[in-house]
This record gives C-alpha cells, structure tokens and sequence, in this order.
C-alpha cells in the first residue's frame, strides 16, 4: 500500500506541487479541478495547502457492457472522449446499440451529478487564462482525466496540468502541460489497490467540501 487514505495521498500529492517550481510560479492565478467524486477529497488538501480556488467537475465514465469497471470511454458535458482500444477488450465488437445504451446510461447519471450537487458548466467560463491544477484519486484507464482535459481546453486556460496520487507508467498524455504523480505503476489493475482504505465517497462528503469552497474565489489571490 501507498497511502492510507484518501487524505493521505492529497497530503503526499500537495507536497509534491508545493515544492515544484513550475506549479510555483503559476499560483497567481492557480485553480484546482477536482473531478468528482473521490478527487474531491484529494483536491480539498491541495487546495487548502496551495491556498487556491477549488471548482467541482463531473466526469462519467462510459462503462462496458459486459465490465461495469472497465470504462471504454468518459464523458464530460458535451465531450465524449472514446477509449481507442476499447474494441480490443471484447470477444466481439459491440455494436451501435450497444455503445449508444451504455452512453445514454452514462450521460443519465451525469445530468444526476449535476442535480444532485448543483453544478453548472457556466461556473467553469470563470477558467479562462487561468493555471488548472486537475486532481483526480487515480488513474486507471485514464478516460476520465481525458474527458475532463477535452472539456477544459475549451473554456481556453492558460494552462492545464494534471496531478493524481497513482497512475500507470503507461498513462498517454492526451495533451495537459504537464502531469504530477506521487507513484507510478507498471502493474496497476486497480486504483484501490493502492489504498489502505478506499471506501465509497458519501454525497454528505462532497456537500461538506463544496460548502468550504467557493465557484465565486476564482479571483481570490493566495495569500
């Protein structure tokens, strides 16, 4: 094991940005992304130790039909990011039904993420010229992150980078100006494997964090 917490691998993932001359020199204008719901919970730390703004972002991953684990792809608003060898991971190409029944699923619960916890996509129009610090729990297959990247890109900040506790040695950078990892692994299966304890996040949970942080600081400067 890595880390005992979620907590845990925000504290050992803070020190690592806080001690980087490139996230140094961009705290001015410095936002942390968290992606809902486990990086909320890592990105609360980050935020706290770099004194930053903090904003809240869905991403749903796009699950196989026959692996509800296994995501062959992700989507983030209105951008879908498709896993390029996600047909390798069948006995049989699935076909357009099946990919389109798995995509409406996934864009169901992301209109529930939003409900339930009161986000809107306008918030992030704030973004633009701004340094995005991309938090996440883990990486695994990555379509989350890469989702998360294509939507962000468009809302034009100055810079997006990405930062997660774990990810695998061969995570393919999709485009983010830089990517921050405390532990990389050449035989990652499964982001939990990593954490002493990797429980389900609560809704309680991320309410509590969105009430300590504010989509409105945006323009707050570190102190």
């Amino acid at each position: 094991m890595i880390f005992k917490d979620r907590i845990d691998a925000g504290e050992k993932l803070a020190q690592l940005l806080k001690t980087n001359s490139y996230i140094k020199r961009r705290l001015k204008r410095g936002v942390v992304v968290s992606l809902l719901r486990g990086g909320a919970i890592v990105g609360d730390i980050i935020t706290r130790q770099l004194k930053i703004p903090h904003l809240f972002l869905p991403t749903i991953k796009i699950s196989s039909p026959e692996n509800p684990e296994l995501a062959i792809g992700a989507l983030c608003f209105n951008k879908i990011y498709w896993e390029k060898k996600f047909p390798s991971y069948f006995d049989f190409y699935p076909s357009k039904n099946i990919i389109n029944h798995q995509l409406k699923i996934a864009k169901e619960k992301f209109s529930l993420y939003l409900k339930k916890f009161k986000l809107e996509e306008s918030v992030f129009n704030q973004i633009v010229g701004q340094n995005i610090i991309l938090v996440d729990d883990g990486i695994a297959t990555g379509a989350t992150v890469k989702a998360a990247f294509l939507f962000l890109k468009t809302k034009k900040p100055s810079s997006i980078v990405l930062a997660s506790p774990v990810a695998p040695v061969d995570f393919d950078n999709p485009g983010f100006d830089k990517v921050f990892v405390f532990h990389y692994d050449q035989n990652l299966a499964a982001v939990s494997q990593f954490y002493e304890s990797f429980l389900p996040v609560e809704d309680q949970e991320i309410y509590s964090i969105i009430d300590r942080s504010s989509s409105e600081a945006i323009t707050r400067k570190p102190t």
